[in-house]
């Protein structure tokens, strides 16, 4: 399994500071299953899961997929939200703790320009999509917003928008930089939500409100 490189600076110290805990109470007269119940097990386990909040597993795009027709998905999580107006349909893909939190390229494009957007750090939760306290959020989140150009020309924005505990979201492309369909553009630490604004061609979409997506995999619409 493949790792981000994001996570080596938590899992690292955590482990580091797991392993020293361990040596200075060695020499305690601990009963043993009780170590291992009260210390040793939760420390483990938490580690694991910190751990898998930055799996970044290799990716293919789907067999179907159609380079000039198809939009896939730009993370992993739950299509929350669909808006759409006659210029753009913007889709929010909300991110768990237990999905993958690196964000792909929907199509074939070109980075045209990065924006780093300093902000609050609301709690973002669609219970209701219009409810003040997500639209707070969704308007207020510290992000990072690229403007992507596909290779017909259409403009695509993505808003890397943070959660409520790390500010973070960090791209791994730079402006000039020509992505493939699937290939990974950057990463929300921690989850949060990803908006896609695609043009509005009439696009049939592929699937529904609260369907699970997975990023570069999932077929959102075609056209």
């Amino acid at each position: 399994m493949r790792f981000a490189k994001e996570g080596y600076f938590w899992v690292i110290p955590a482990i580091l500071l797991d392993i020293g805990w361990h040596i200075i109470s060695l020499p305690t007269k601990y009963n043993p299953w009780l170590y291992f119940w009260v210390i040793t097990f939760p420390t483990t386990v938490g580690i694991i899961l910190l751990a898998s909040f930055f799996r970044d597993p290799d990716r293919r795009v789907p067999s179907d997929y159609d380079p000039q027709h198809d939009i896939l998905s730009p993370a992993d999580g739950t299509l929350v939200y669909i808006q759409e107006n006659p210029e753009f349909i913007s889709l929010f893909v909300e991110m768990h703790y237990h999905n993958v939190h690196v964000v792909r390229a929907p199509c074939n494009l070109t980075v045209k320009k990065i924006i780093r957007q300093k902000g609050k750090h609301h709690l973002v939760y669609f219970i209701k999509a219009t409810s003040s306290s997500t639209t707070k959020a969704l308007q207020k989140n510290a992000r990072t917003i690229l403007t992507l150009e596909t290779e017909y020309g259409d403009r695509i924005m993505y808003y890397m928008i943070c959660g409520a505990f790390f500010r973070r979201s960090k791209p791994y492309v730079k402006e000039g930089d020509k992505v493939k369909a699937g290939e990974r553009m950057g990463m929300i630490v921690f989850g949060s939500t990803l908006k896609m604004e695609i043009p509005n061609h009439h696009q049939k979409i592929q699937v529904k409100i609260g369907s699970k997506v997975k990023a570069g995999v999932t077929i959102l619409y075609r056209h």
